[in-house]
């Protein structure tokens, strides 16, 4: 389950690479950039024109029961991929996006938002060590491997850098870290 964590996360990441800003990357510091799907653009009415976003008819009936019960959530869009289904919603500011596997089992689920709801100890734990930074973005990640112990990527920037620090288990680092230009 750790690869499907990667997979979210990377996918995340990437997916806000391409929505934030150029920045310059150091030579030490390049990785493969590769196409992701943006599952968070959505319109008012909570659908996009995406050629992967499914009607609901088609949706996994097991994915939909477990969705509905869980986050009782009327106007989500549902993405279909080769292996995964997604269902993906806002709610007061927070974008959320469901993974279910193909089955309809529960894989875990991203948050993304801003400092203003993140956990108050989280934010504590940020704003000691980098307090010249500014927090931009939090992204929540938890799978059925890590319940009530969420994995936090936040996104800070000062005027040289952006860091994205990862905070699992209490434990903080920088999990990548890329100079402005």
């Amino acid at each position: 389950m750790k690869k499907n964590l990667f997979v979210i996360v990377a996918g995340l990441i990437s997916a806000l690479a391409v929505t934030n800003g150029s920045y310059a990357q150091t030579k030490d510091d390049i990785a493969p950039v590769s196409s992701v799907k943006n599952y968070y653009k959505m319109s008012k009415s909570g659908v996009d024109d995406s050629s992967n976003t499914a009607s609901i008819n088609v949706v996994n009936a097991k994915a939909l029961k477990n969705f509905r019960k869980q986050y009782k959530v009327n106007y989500e869009r549902w993405i279909l991929e080769s292996n995964l289904i997604v269902a993906c919603y806002e709610l007061d500011n927070t974008r959320c996006s469901i993974y279910f596997d193909k089955k309809g089992n529960w894989i875990g689920h991203l948050k993304v938002y801003h400092e203003d709801k993140m956990p108050k100890d989280i934010r504590k734990m940020v704003k000691q060590e980098y307090y010249d930074y500014k927090i931009l973005t939090v992204q929540e990640v938890e799978t059925y491997q890590s319940i009530a112990m969420p994995t936090y990527i936040v996104t800070i920037q000062d005027d040289k850098n952006i860091k994205l620090i990862r905070i699992q288990d209490n434990e903080m680092d920088v999990y990548k870290e890329l100079k402005r230009s």
